[in-house]
């Protein structure tokens, strides 16, 4: 029958076809599509089989991107998808390897693309094991500008990692970065009508490379948006600077849990190149945030301070960087410099749907206890990020002070009264101004303390140029308005203040107000600001001071070894860390109570230490301890209760893991 011999003919063909085209590599070599010859197999990846080609219509060398068909079988609306496509070709930035054109060749998508001669950031580590950071923020302010680039166009990467940044070979002396894939991922997952084709994903050589750079809400399957590309970059950043990504498992489910979980190691950058290395610590650790909110909220904001990074003073740094500015859930702003309302995208991504599924099928009737694993603590909890562990919380709540009304109106009568009669430079418009903010000091109203507190100060110095005596020595005036703008937020207003009160007490060795709290609230700033250099200076001071009268002021000692051990332990100097972290604890055990609220911060921080260091089973020690502290306290900081008992999760998960299975399905209030 001739009709069947040659319907069997055509299926051979196709299926021949169909081998050819698999995306199996080297078979393609050789082949014509279309009007391109295929030189070369370049190399495959979870998305496309990418090949070096001869146009022979134009007479020039192209690359062709061939997209993995199984990825494409499920297509709801071809013609939707090539407009996405198209709009990726659309993108004009030098730092994204963009295509040139599109074809569909038998139900596949060929992307045709420019040649270049490149190798991978994936490559050049696995060469030189690291980067140093000169090179790595010239690299990285680059991939910021192609995510900048796309954002401006409404287009997610979904999938970076370091085998997607390509290093140009430009025959010059600095490095020109391009993003390769840009958008793929999102667009195949947006427009699949289910998800069989993202399980071919899970069979590809990069089953256990892709979980490297999903952020927490990737993994537990929660919307996304642009801040998971910053999650994923701060990732790369990490590996590139280190030589290993920050969180690595024995599996897929242990690397999502460290992901949803863990923070991770301290890059380590040597001490020397200080303050590049603290400020690198601090770049990656916001992209790194477990909650998106908490993260740098645009390429462009991470772009900003990878700039101001290398060259800026420290009050540069300080008052201009990013990391030190509140983010915000409602606003992002856009690359143009204006605001615009944001709202997180509902679409789950592709990598998403790839660990939904292939957990489910891998793990099938264990999945319940996968999710007794992964479930983050920050349900029950508010997260607590360990660099600011020992910074103030600032309440905003004025305490009442009996008859507060009438006082404070008495007081600027009294004081309006003395200006309108004999004016303001004289000791009694400085006794009167010294009352009011005395005032303001014990109800908690800083700004208005801080307003007069400035009054103080400038009616004051003017009094003893003139030769009299003010009411208070200047270094009190100015430690009180150093306390009232700590108080308000006013930080850099704090800042000189308390210098200036400690310049201006510095011959008076005994320990007293003025020194104790100037010291703690420079200590505070610099620690909240992450200039640990001058933080670690002055806590040094403040040790030195309380160790004289360890005695008389042991509560004062406690804190100041913590304080001085915590600094060290963000610089990554752990056995100083767990030196002073070791004084404090002991001390407090010799002369303090249960009860204080600086005991369970500080066993947390020093397990954290000895977690750090690998010393386990001392880590559960002083956890636990922490654990019944809280347990016992009923006005314990929720933040502190979530935070050590997750750390006693990740411990017991070292040392005993049907333990951290019990505590970890347990009800904390229930757990003994």
């Amino acid at each position: 029958m001739p009709g069947g011999k040659e319907k069997n003919k055509a299926k051979k063909e196709t299926l021949k076809e169909d081998v050819v085209f698999s995306g199996a590599g080297s078979e393609l070599v050789g082949k014509t599509i279309d009007r391109f010859e295929i030189v070369e197999l370049l190399g495959q990846g979870s998305l496309s089989v990418v090949y070096k080609a001869w146009d022979k219509q134009n007479r020039t060398t192209v690359i062709l991107k061939v997209v993995h068909k199984h990825l494409l079988s499920t297509i709801k609306n071809y013609k939707k998808f090539e407009q996405k496509i198209r709009s990726l070709i659309a993108l004009d930035d030098p730092h994204i390897a963009n295509y040139r054109d599109l074809m569909f060749v038998d139900g596949r998508v060929v992307l045709i693309m420019r040649p270049f001669i490149f190798e991978s950031l994936e490559d050049l580590l696995s060469k030189t094991g690291h980067i140093g950071p000169e090179r790595a923020v010239s690299v990285f302010v680059q991939v910021c500008k192609a995510l900048e680039a796309a954002a401006q166009e409404d287009i997610q990467h979904r999938d970076l990692k370091p085998s997607n940044i390509i290093i140009i070979d430009n025959q010059k002396f600095s490095d020109e970065i391009m993003v390769t894939d840009l958008g793929i991922a999102k667009i195949i997952a947006d427009e699949n009508s289910d998800t069989r084709s993202d399980q071919y994903m899970t069979r590809t050589r990069e089953t256990f490379g892709s979980p490297l750079y999903l952020s927490p809400e990737q993994c537990a399957g929660k919307k996304v948006d642009y801040r998971s590309d910053i999650y994923a970059l701060g990732c790369v950043i990490y590996e590139s600077l280190t030589g290993k990504p920050p969180f690595v498992g024995k599996n897929v489910l242990e690397t999502a849990y460290k992901h949803m979980n863990d923070m991770p190691r301290p890059l380590g950058l040597d001490p020397s190149l200080e303050p590049i290395s603290t400020r690198f610590e601090e770049v990656v650790s916001k992209c790194l945030a477990k909650e998106p909110e908490a993260r740098y909220q645009s390429a462009e904001e991470l772009r900003h301070d990878l700039e101001l990074l290398l060259g800026a003073s420290d009050a540069e740094w300080a008052n201009q960087a990013y990391i030190y500015r509140a983010s915000s859930t409602k606003k992002r702003r856009s690359l143009g410099g204006g605001l615009r309302s944001y709202t997180p995208r509902s679409d789950i991504s592709l990598e998403s749907a790839i660990w939904a599924v292939g957990i489910f099928v891998l793990v099938g009737v264990v999945t319940y206890w996968g999710w007794i694993i992964l479930k983050p603590e920050s349900k029950k909890y508010p997260s607590l990020d360990p660099n600011m562990l020992w910074v103030v919380q600032i309440k905003t709540k004025p305490t009442p002070v009996e008859d507060f009304g009438n006082k404070e109106e008495a007081a600027k009568v009294n004081l309006q009264s003395i200006e309108r009669d004999i004016g303001k430079n004289c000791r009694e418009y400085a006794d009167a101004l010294l009352a009011i903010v005395q005032l303001y000091h014990e109800s908690q109203h800083w700004s208005d303390a801080l307003t007069y507190g400035k009054m103080l100060v400038q009616t004051t110095e003017k009094l003893e140029k003139d030769g009299q005596e003010g009411p208070a020595p200047m270094s009190e005036c100015y430690r009180l308005v150093a306390y009232a703008a700590f108080n308000s937020g006013a930080y850099d207003e704090a800042v000189p203040a308390a210098e200036r009160s400690l310049d201006l007490a510095k011959n008076k060795a005994a320990l007293n107000v003025n020194n104790i709290q100037c010291l703690r609230i420079l200590g505070d700033l610099y620690s909240r600001r992450g200039n640990l250099p001058k933080a670690c200076d002055i806590y040094l001071r403040f040790y030195n001071l309380s160790l004289v009268e360890k005695e008389q002021h042991p509560n004062m000692f406690w804190d100041a070894c913590t304080k001085l051990g915590d600094i060290y332990r963000r610089q990554n100097n752990l056995p100083e860390a767990e030196k002073y972290y070791k004084q404090g604890i002991e001390w407090w055990r010799s002369h303090g109570t249960p009860e204080t609220p600086w005991a369970a911060k500080a066993l947390y921080g020093y397990a954290l230490i000895l977690y750090t260091e690998t010393k386990y089973k001392d880590a559960e020690e002083y956890i636990k301890e922490a654990v019944n502290l809280t347990r016992k306290g009923s006005n314990a900081d929720s933040t502190i209760v979530g935070a050590v008992r997750k750390l006693y999760i990740d411990i017991l998960w070292k040392t005993n893991v049907m333990d951290a299975l019990a505590v970890q399905m347990g009800d904390p209030d229930k757990e003994k």
